[in-house]
């Protein structure tokens, strides 16, 4: 299925639940608060889709380049897609905008900050998302057809190179350094949550919040780094 249906999909659910929540918090509804949440979880999935869908065309672009020789110019074009139709820039307004706005609400909950401010954020917020989803829409619908082309050139080759009768070539090898990586990611984001729970949920008070379970998952990062990073690196000669 292609990407632009699921987008459609979560659009659908998003839009809806963005002007729910924007209504019931008008309204002084006690169902604000979770299907803010909820929304705001949706907003930023729809956003990170596109974000992720941006870096996976590119390192597949990448890859056919570089084992199907396929031309550069593929490349290139998936990226004046997401910087000149301003599908990325979007997709981080809408992210940033959203999760902006309900922090906020839990500062006019907590910390004494205005209603007003929160009103303003979640009303700008509304209206950035709105514009980004049909942003990102029309880049994804442009970027759909570059795919098209991109698999339509790649079919070419490969029946050129089996009527040639060539080998196909070798896999790259895998880098045995990966897990350091992720290690390391998942080192430093265990603590995000005892970050939300600590200053948000608590207001600051480290001692009401819990160190489990993410001082052992960020254990277990500093464990697959150190494991990792003493691994040889791979040889480029043989990729």
């Amino acid at each position: 299925m292609r990407m632009v249906y699921y987008y459609t999909a979560l659009a659908a659910a998003t839009v809806p639940a963005l002007f729910a929540t924007a209504i019931l918090g008008a309204l002084g509804s006690s169902h604000h608060l979770p299907l803010g949440l909820f929304s705001a979880l949706l907003a930023v999935a729809i956003h990170s889709l596109v974000i992720l869908f941006m870096l996976v065309t590119g390192r597949v672009l990448r890859e056919a380049q570089r084992n199907k020789m396929l031309g550069p110019e593929f490349l290139e074009e998936a990226g004046r897609f997401f910087g000149e139709r301003a599908g990325f820039p979007a997709a981080l307004a809408g992210a940033f905008s959203i999760v902006a706005a309900g922090v906020l609400g839990y500062a006019a909950r907590g910390f004494g900050i205005s209603p007003m401010v929160h009103i303003g954020a979640g009303l700008a917020a509304l209206a950035i998302n709105l514009w980004a989803i049909s942003v990102e829409y029309r880049a994804l619908l442009c970027n759909q057809e570059l795919i098209d082309r991109a698999a339509f050139e790649l079919d070419r080759l490969d029946r050129e190179a089996d009527a040639r009768g060539d080998a196909p070539p070798a896999p790259p090898p895998l880098d045995p350094r990966r897990p350091a990586r992720l290690g390391l990611t998942l080192a430093i984001a265990a603590w995000l949550p005892y970050l939300y729970q600590a200053l948000i949920l608590w207001r600051g008070d480290f001692a009401r919040a819990s160190i489990h379970p993410w001082l052992e998952a960020s254990i277990l990062g500093t464990a697959l780094f150190i494991v990792g990073r003493g691994a040889p690196a791979p040889d480029k000669r043989q990729s």
